[in-house]
């Protein structure tokens, strides 16, 4: 049961898979249901099978770089929230030999607190379970600064430089994830490179 989350209701426990979906997403979802007297039980039946939408953590099997490797595309959109969560769902991934990266981009429209946002960003990622953080932007290099130096990985200055920078670094069922505000165009890299795009931009 460890790969699952436990939820206490009233008068039941509802088990639910871990990195399946936005845990936030699950409990509004049994809370309008809750609110709105209608049967627990059908809807303990379906959660599990719900997946991520395209750009929401959906996990993609890709080949590239004559390899196999797994890309979760988190690239919809970006916010200190989201991002928290993204990273803890990859963090909790249990793996056996497999290296975990991130490619991150800045988080956008964040207003004067900006810079501390994605300052607070790098605490989380000092407590988590992942190999090296890669970024691309100016604002998340605040980011990037404060993470510790052995998870640093590199930067990219263009969305060109994807494949001379991950095709050294990713090997055979390693976990890369992608996440940064749509303005940023991480986005489309990830649709390149699950569409299998020789040239990602």
């Amino acid at each position: 049961k460890n790969n699952y989350i436990k939820i206490k209701d009233v008068d039941q426990n509802i088990l639910i898979k871990k990195n399946k979906i936005n845990i936030y997403n699950i409990l509004t979802i049994l809370a309008v249901i809750k609110l709105l007297n209608l049967d627990m039980n059908k809807i303990k039946k379906s959660i599990n099978s719900l997946s991520p939408e395209e750009g929401r953590g959906k996990l993609h099997k890709i080949r590239r770089f004559k390899k196999k490797f797994n890309l979760i595309d988190e690239s919809y959109n970006a916010n200190p929230l989201s991002m928290k969560n993204a990273i803890i769902n990859l963090s909790n991934i249990k793996t056996y030999k497999s290296k975990k990266y991130l490619l991150l981009g800045d988080m956008l429209e964040l207003g004067k607190e900006s810079n501390i946002y994605h300052k607070r960003l790098s605490k989380v990622i000092n407590n988590a379970d992942i190999d090296k953080v890669f970024i691309y932007g100016n604002k998340i290099f605040n980011t990037y600064k404060t993470i510790n130096k052995n998870k640093k990985g590199n930067i990219l200055n263009s969305l060109k430089d994807f494949d001379s920078v991950f095709s050294s670094v990713i090997k055979k069922n390693d976990y890369l994830m992608i996440k940064g505000s749509n303005a940023t165009g991480l986005n489309r890299l990830s649709k390149k490179i699950i569409k299998g795009a020789i040239n990602v931009i």
